[in-house]
């Protein structure tokens, strides 16, 4: 009896001890920063996906090329039947049935210069695959980085909602319980319903600004659109480290778009050198055996020959294709020259953007500062039947139109230093 209870009790205080566990609340999710949702986004995100099997497919091409210079042997057989008649001087028989099987390897050899070059055209288009990958993963990058800071700008101007919807609120029942004390005509209470209306309506703008910010976040991370999310706040950026020449000069060199057009460029060159060979002779080397039942000739014959293929005439076909390639290697050209412009270009706005938008902040920050102590003395000053009513709405209308220019400017700084680091090839670290 004394074992039975002992086990009625450890059981009873085994469920209590998962009741308790399971009533526990579940501890909130951890923030998401802007390096793990970039993370996320090129792990999960089809675009990303898509650049790294490209660039599976220009490994291949050079896997391909490069087995062009190895060994390729091919077996070719065929089984003939025939019937023949001689001339009378011959001798007997005079008509004859036999049987033949030949079996032929081939073996070509690469001597000329177009397999090499193959290999070479197939390497620099694989770099220029990487390139483009790097490219669609900064360009995803900065996608993320643009939802990341609007949603977290979302939610300050919601929280600034906020914020005014209650100020309102409070407006208007301070003037009521003054109208009703007979402090304050009905006017003033008249006055305030309409920034309490207005207020309430920019609440509910700024609640769906932020739903909408949260599901595009949430499609570049790949995830379902209604998934709840928390994000961590902006890190204020500081001064580049940087030079805008010296920006300029890396954004020329090391931009995926300037590598990618580069490297093709470069793929371009060779394919129009292996155009200029395209009437290099083809070696191959063969050994056949013949096994044969005709009785006039050999019933056995091997043999072993070299081959050289050398086109005569092609019609003008390689004339063609060197001016082809010609147009192509000058057009290839022209885009290295417009990748290097827009990298330049791109890095220099971001660069000046950061630069102004660091000096905004400080701008906004005095202006809501000096707002707000112009707010709360136009309140104490209304309180004590120095201002009139329109006084208070006025410096609270200045004191949020301030809260929101200051929170602008802070998360325009932080997608501003996002872009420079895009423009720069960095991912968030």
């Amino acid at each position: 009896m004394r074992f039975v209870g002992s086990v009625g009790c450890a059981f009873i205080l085994s469920l209590a001890v998962t009741n308790a566990r399971a009533q526990q609340p579940t501890p909130p999710e951890a923030p998401l920063t802007l390096a793990a949702a970039t993370t996320a986004a090129l792990t999960a995100n089809p675009a990303s996906t898509s650049a790294r099997l490209q660039l599976v497919q220009a490994q291949a091409r050079v896997a391909q090329a490069q087995a062009a210079l190895r060994s390729q042997i091919t077996l070719s057989s065929s089984v003939a039947g025939s019937n023949g008649a001689l001339l009378p001087s011959a001798g007997p028989p005079e008509h004859e049935t036999f049987g033949s099987v030949v079996n032929t390897v081939t073996v070509p050899l690469p001597l000329g210069h177009k397999p090499r070059l193959a290999v070479q055209q197939a390497s620099e288009q694989l770099a220029a695959a990487q390139a483009q990958l790097d490219s669609a993963r900064l360009t995803l990058a900065g996608q993320v980085s643009a939802a990341y800071y609007d949603l977290l700008r979302k939610q300050a101007l919601l929280q600034i909602a906020k914020d005014t919807a209650d100020s309102a609120t409070r407006q208007n029942t301070e003037a009521q319980k003054r109208f009703r004390a007979g402090d304050v005509p009905e006017l003033d209470v008249l006055r305030t319903q309409v920034p309490m209306a207005s207020a309430q309506a920019g609440l509910y703008q700024a609640e769906n600004a932020v739903e909408v910010a949260r599901q595009t976040l949430n499609g570049q991370l790949g995830r379902p659109l209604d998934t709840p999310i928390s994000v961590a706040d902006a890190t204020p950026p500081s001064e580049p480290s940087l030079t805008l020449e010296a920006a300029r000069t890396k954004a020329r060199t090391s931009s995926p778009e300037v590598r990618a057009a580069e490297a093709n460029e470069r793929a371009l060159t060779l394919a129009r050198r292996s155009a200029g060979f395209s009437r290099e002779p083809d070696y191959s080397l063969q050994a056949s055996d013949t096994r044969s039942s005709d009785r006039t000739s050999f019933w056995r014959l091997d043999s072993v020959q070299a081959t050289i293929t050398m086109p005569l005439s092609d019609g003008g076909l390689a004339r063609a294709q060197i001016k082809e390639a010609d147009a192509a290697l000058l057009a290839a050209h022209a885009q290295t020259e417009t990748a290097r412009q827009t990298a330049e270009v791109t890095v220099s706005a971001a660069y000046l953007n950061v630069r102004s938008s660091l000096r905004q902040i400080d701008a906004a920050r005095t202006a809501q500062e000096i707002a707000q102590t112009t707010y709360d003395k136009t309140v104490r000053g209304y309180q004590a039947g120095l201002y009139p009513l329109t006084d208070v709405l006025t410096a609270q209308s200045a004191l949020t139109q301030a809260r929101i220019a200051y929170t602008q400017a802070i998360y325009d700084a932080a997608t501003a230093n996002a872009a420079l680091n895009n423009a720069l090839g960095i991912l968030p670290q």
